[in-house]
């Protein structure tokens, strides 16, 4: 696995003051073979001036604050751009920008992210197995937090960690071996580098027939219950052309066609997870429950075209624009983004949370200020591995942790008014 440079963040967190209360789209979505011509995806069945414009149609009907997508030419980076200017920054919008190019083979991931509300911090990318053999495509991770200054006035912020994956097509043992294997060092990944104070979603085309491949039970019956994905919709089952899953199959969009598959709407290899923290509204991104869709799929579409008479689920053009984009349709939802926020003119702005960081054996610490409440310390799991309550000081307490594992660990104190002093702690 290879990294690209990353910020350790000590985050010292005051909530007072105003609320956060916003909602965030996040799209996911599979281009087909974009600019990445072939010998049956030509420029005549898959031309990419005709594929910008279909993009600029959906874009300007689903508006997505994160898009993630797969299959963009593996070019260097080029296509990536063209799809940003040519499609997303068009029709009036000038906000989206976009991730660093990564990609170990022909079709490539992106993040587009829309500035006025999100910072991209930081990115990684899983490239190897556990046997340290070359996955099939590589999983692209991103980290990002959402942009209020008055957080960051504070030191603090929102964070969201996105993994998007593009995973080995086809049906076959094989096929399925080299998904579970790369959903396998995803969660490797996932749990040494999980960080309990931040939200976590993995959207892909993950090209899985069934909830019950060894691919996505990786995922989401992972022995860490605290890292494990959940299903936003909770729609586990043996998808494949399957009419109880009529309302949220994903491909194809039409019964036949050359660059893009046929067979109708009937199999549903394009998802979005989240980790239980965005269902509970834990760590301040939460999802709209009834917001997650394929768009464009109006439940009556099994095995047919999503532009047969009667689909009334977006509007004729957007509709038109989705079949010929791609056999793939978008999948999205809604995550709100609620929490207090810091204030800098409230009275704690000038207590904080002295500890002796980093730590081996014996922590000490104590609020700059007196005052009376609770410290809470968590390990990277989100379990509770200290507890104590105090009353009006700023007294120095000793905490012994020569028995806690190495590793990042998170202290909350809560004064009995509600007001909340975070911060990071390593242990050595």
């Amino acid at each position: 696995m290879r990294k690209f440079s990353l910020l350790v963040v000590f985050v010292t967190f005051f909530a007072l003051g105003q609320n956060i209360n916003d909602t965030l789209i996040y799209m996911h979505y599979n281009v087909l073979n974009y600019r990445n011509i072939t010998s049956f995806c030509t420029v005549s069945n898959n031309g990419p001036s005709d594929k910008e414009s279909y993009m600029r149609t959906i874009m300007s009907y689903a508006k997505p604050d994160i898009l993630t997508v797969n299959e963009i030419v593996g070019d260097g980076g080029t296509a990536a751009k063209r799809l940003l200017d040519n499609a997303l920054n068009k029709d009036g919008r000038n906000y989206y920008k976009q991730a660093n190019y990564t990609g170990n083979s022909s079709l490539t991931n992106m993040l587009y992210y829309n500035t006025n509300k999100l910072v991209l911090h930081s990115q990684d990318q899983i490239d190897r197995a556990l046997n340290a053999t070359t996955l099939v495509r590589l999983i692209d991770v991103y980290e990002l937090y959402y942009l209020d200054q008055s957080e960051l006035d504070a030191g603090d912020t929102t964070w969201l960690v996105c993994y998007v994956a593009h995973l080995k097509a086809s049906s076959g043992s094989a096929n399925a071996s080299e998904r579970a294997r790369a959903t396998e060092a995803v969660m490797s990944y996932h749990e040494a580098n999980y960080d309990a104070s931040k939200s976590y979603i993995f959207s892909g085309d993950f090209n899985m027939y069934t909830s019950n491949e060894q691919g996505f039970i990786n995922l989401l019956g992972h022995p860490n219950r605290a890292i494990r994905f959940k299903d936003p919709i909770s729609s586990s089952g043996s998808w494949n052309n399957n009419a109880a899953f009529a309302s949220i199959h994903t491909q194809s969009t039409r019964v036949s066609g050359g660059c893009h598959s046929g067979g109708g709407l009937d199999d549903r290899f394009d998802i979005i997870l989240c980790g239980q923290e965005v269902l509970d509204n834990a760590r301040g991104f939460g999802y709209v429950r009834g917001s997650y869709i394929a768009i464009g799929n109006d439940g009556n579409s099994f095995n047919g075209t999503i532009t047969a008479a009667g689909n009334t689920s977006a509007p004729a053009e957007v509709l038109s624009a989705l079949y010929n984009m791609s056999d793939h349709l978008p999948v999205s939802m809604q995550l709100t983004v609620n929490r207090t926020t810091a204030s800098i003119s409230q009275k704690l702005t000038n207590n904080y949370l002295v500890m002796s960081n980093p730590v081996t054996n014996l922590l000490h610490w104590k609020m700059q200020l007196p005052v009376a409440g609770v410290l809470r310390i968590i390990d990277a799991q989100g379990s509770e591995v200290f507890f104590k309550e105090v009353n009006l000081n700023s007294h120095w307490h000793d905490v012994e942790v020569s028995n806690w594992a190495s590793g990042a660990y998170f202290a909350t104190f809560s004064t009995f008014e509600g007001q909340i002093v975070r911060k990071k702690l390593i242990k050595l």
